[in-house]
């Protein structure tokens, strides 16, 4: 409220506002406005024609007050009443101004802002906390307006509304929920957790408030019947140690509230398996004892569930076996030396579990079965070996659950690293001397001086000078090989025999002629041989002159000739002359080598 003056400095007018009464239903207030007018002297007075203005919220109104006497007595000349909107959340401010337009008098437009008390709207959700899957969720209200009211749970806040209530105005709400109003909870969250916006409608539905809290899933575990252990390659009804598997079988595995099984998991000794399959082999067991397997199942919210299952795992060790194997005379006594019988000594033993023994064994010499049927501790001889061979010894168990042990040894020559037999005629350097009048050498031997035969170099004996070498390599060289010798190449050269009694073949024939030249009296020509055979001789010939023949043997029937080999024969002797010119040499096929003479 505000007094203004006018244009007659004695005459005042003044604006007043208050509200009349809120409607809150409908969001709105009554506002009533009034001006009333009065001389500030006493003893005056003042009329005529004229009009009061008000303006509220914008609104023009007026009224007319030409039937007043103004005087110092205060009269209101205008009153009026206006329904004003508040603002969605119930505020409002308005302004509301008048002024008087006189004969007399008049005056500019004055006035004021006019906040109107806030009209309670929605009711508001003041607390709720989450909630699990096993809980009923709870809300504090405030409802200022009195407005009727509806709860609501909306999983994911893309959903429907779940567990729809009408409440009272009493400022908290809990829910219960049904069964059914859970399962729809617990199948719309996929994961361990899932929001859920609890709401609140007022006023039938015009006004809506909620609040986004986490839910979680403390309710919604996997689950399986059982886990089972089978055995792979077990030994009787036994798991044995480094035998052994252990088949691992998930079974009856299932999800909750719409989940479904993801993995699988088997965890423990010698094995370490996650997958897609209820089922796992582990690797073959390595250590003896009772262990204990976690199986665990995984369903597609994460959630977990497990089971274990103890499996014990018998103690197995593979057989051992040692043995001892020497030479020994036929009294068992050893004899590294010169003993011929083999002395065999074996100690094996196997895992000491029920249905475990040695179920086969064999010893051998040299590759033959000696015996199948020896016990551990006991000697056996065998012979006769002779001291001058090596011969190789081998035992072999094999025990019930199927495992082999194999050791094998030699039985060495006798008497190294020297020897004299017992003749006193043969030495043995690394060997058994083992002939007359000779001396044996059992080692690689490496010399630093010559070899000498009667103090004559080995190599002198071996390759004297005029030796010939015939090697294919071009690489190979005598003179580095034979050190202190000297060797020269032959090239181009076929090597023949010399015959000293034979002018063609004799140290002074040179062969290296071109071709077609006469070497000595001989010339290879294309000819025949004539053959006749009469009643009582054989002649063999050699094609000369055309008019001659020349016998060189013949054998008569009736008796040997007198002499020079020379008979007339009484059969007919045909010849043909085919003597012919020309280089008739003949050479045979040939492999080239290189070869190398001694000179020194």
């Amino acid at each position: 409220m505000a007094d203004f003056g006018t244009s007659n400095p004695y005459i005042n007018y003044a604006v007043n506002a208050g509200t009349v009464q809120q409607d809150v239903a409908n969001n709105r207030s009554l506002i009533r406005v009034w001006i009333g007018i009065y001389r500030t002297n006493s003893g005056y007075s003042t009329w005529g024609n004229g009009t009061v203005y008000a303006r509220i919220n914008g609104g023009v109104y007026s009224a007319d007050i030409s039937g007043y006497v103004i005087t110092s007595t205060y009269q209101n000349v205008g009153v009026w009443e206006v329904w004003v909107p508040h603002n969605a959340d119930g505020t409002k401010k308005i302004s509301v101004t008048g002024w008087i337009n006189h004969d007399v008098f008049n005056s500019s437009e004055q006035g004021f802002d006019y906040t109107f008390t806030a009209i309670p709207r929605a009711a508001t959700i003041t607390e709720c906390k989450g909630f699990t899957d096993k809980e009923n969720p709870s809300i504090k209200f405030s409802n200022p307006g009195g407005f009727n009211l509806e709860v609501w749970l909306e999983p994911n806040t893309i959903g429907d509304h779940l567990a729809t209530r009408t409440i009272s105005n009493t400022g908290s709400y809990t829910w219960t929920l049904t069964d059914a109003e859970r399962a729809k909870l617990r199948a719309a969250c996929k994961g361990k957790t899932c929001t859920v916006r609890v709401g609140l409608y007022s006023n039938n539905k015009t006004f809506s408030n909620y609040k986004d809290v986490t839910y979680t899933m403390d309710n919604a575990l996997p689950s399986f019947t059982s886990v089972t252990a089978s055995l792979v390659n077990p030994f009787g009804a036994l798991c044995l140690q480094g035998k052994s598997s252990i088949k691992f079988s998930i079974n009856g595995a299932t999800g909750i509230y719409g989940s479904t099984i993801e993995s699988y998991a088997i965890s423990g000794e010698d094995i370490s398996y996650s997958g897609k399959d209820a089922t796992a082999n582990s690797n073959v067991v390595t250590t003896a004892g009772k262990r204990t397997y976690t199986a665990t199942i995984t369903d597609s919210r994460g959630f977990t569930a497990s089971k274990t299952v103890d499996v014990t795992v018998t103690e197995y060790i593979y057989p051992s076996l040692s043995m001892e194997c020497y030479r020994a005379t036929a009294g068992s006594v050893r004899d590294d030396a010169t003993g011929v019988y083999i002395l065999f000594k074996p100690t094996f033993s196997c895992a000491n579990i029920a249905g475990n023994s040695i179920a086969s064994k064999s010893f051998s010499i040299a590759g033959v079965v000696k015996s199948t049927t020896f016990n551990s501790g006991s000697s056996g001889l065998y012979g006769t070996y002779p001291a001058n061979h090596t011969y190789d010894v081998s035992c072999t168990i094999k025990d019930a659950v199927g495992n082999t042990v194999t050791i094998t040894s030699q039985i060495s020559i006798g008497s190294i690293p020297f020897n004299i037999n017992a003749a006193k005629n043969g030495v043995g350097i690394g060997r058994y001397a083992g002939a007359a009048n000779q001396f044996q050498v059992g080692w690689d031997m490496n010399l630093f001086g010559k070899l000498l035969m009667n103090g004559v170099n080995i190599v002198d004996f071996i390759y004297p000078v005029g030796s010939q070498i015939y090697n294919s390599k071009s690489t190979f060289n005598p003179n580095t090989l034979y050190p202190g010798t000297t060797w020269a190449r032959i090239r181009g050269y076929v090597l023949g025999g010399v015959d000293e009694n034979d002018k063609d073949t004799n140290t002074k024939t040179n062969f290296n002629k071109p071709s077609g030249t006469l070497m000595g009296c001989k010339q290879s020509q294309k000819h025949d041989h004539g053959f006749l055979h009469t009643a009582h001789a054989f002649s063999w010939g050699y094609q000369g002159l055309p008019s001659e023949v020349f016998i060189q043997n013949a054998i008569a029937e009736a008796g040997n000739p007198t002499s020079n080999n020379l008979m007339t024969s009484q059969g007919h002797w045909n010849k043909t002359d085919t003597a012919k010119t020309g280089d008739s040499e003949n050479i045979q096929p040939t492999k080239l080598t290189y070869i190398w003479e001694r000179t020194a």
